[in-house]
């Protein structure tokens, strides 16, 4: 594995808007109409989204219900493209009980621990919920933190990871993934060492690998 300890954070991917620009206001255009009528159609739980975007705040607001933070987050990671989420839709429906139970349990993990928090969504090989992958499921994971900027868990997804990789030094990770638990673990720390560096968040690092790191792909 690369070590981690001499790297640096490089001087593009060093935040420069406000927080609340970059990321609060982070917004993405959803397809509602289709989550609304998928959602109904299952007669799962939880609010549905209702506007034509989410921004990031809107995702981390308060709700009652664990499966509204999860409609958000999948609608949010979604954005226009639905590849797969009526697959992932199913999964949860399978049992929509355990699937309550285990997101709540993920969520409150997710504040304090992020390995343990990833390994209840992949607990070895496969994934707990089929077609729901670390690329969104450490999407929930970051969501559960309601913004606080330090909430340790955060995104990561291709985009992040070839960045971390091809302009960050981190040669070993893998660019697409699946990753495992001691990999976002190390991935997470990282950026809060960079954060705290910095005088950031880690939530606005892993913003800028994102917006930034995908003009490099």
């Amino acid at each position: 594995m690369t070590d981690l300890t001499p790297l640096a954070l490089p001087a593009w991917a060093v935040p420069t808007a406000p927080r609340r620009q970059a990321v609060e206001e982070h917004c993405v255009s959803i397809r509602a109409a289709w989550w609304r009528e998928e959602l109904d159609r299952r007669e799962l739980p939880g609010e549905r989204p209702a506007g034509p975007s989410l921004t990031r705040a809107e995702v981390w607001a308060p709700a009652d219900d664990v499966f509204t933070l999860l409609w958000r987050t999948l609608a949010w990671g979604c954005g226009s493209h639905l590849r797969q989420s009526a697959r992932r839709l199913d999964s949860i429906a399978e049992d929509v009980d355990a699937a309550r139970a285990l997101l709540t349990e993920a969520a409150a993990v997710s504040r304090v621990d992020p390995a343990r928090a990833f390994a209840l969504m992949r607990p070895g090989r496969l994934n707990t919920f089929r077609f729901f992958g670390p690329s969104f499921f450490t999407k929930f994971l970051y969501f559960a933190g309601g913004g606080e900027p330090d909430h340790p868990c955060l995104i990561l997804d291709r985009v992040v990871a070839t960045a971390l990789r091809e302009h960050c030094g981190w040669e070993s990770l893998h660019r697409i993934g699946p990753w495992p638990a001691v990999t976002y673990e190390r991935y997470c720390s990282l950026l809060a060492r960079w954060a705290r560096t910095g005088g950031h968040a880690a939530d606005e690092i892993e913003f800028t690998l994102f917006t930034r790191g995908h003009l490099r792909l």
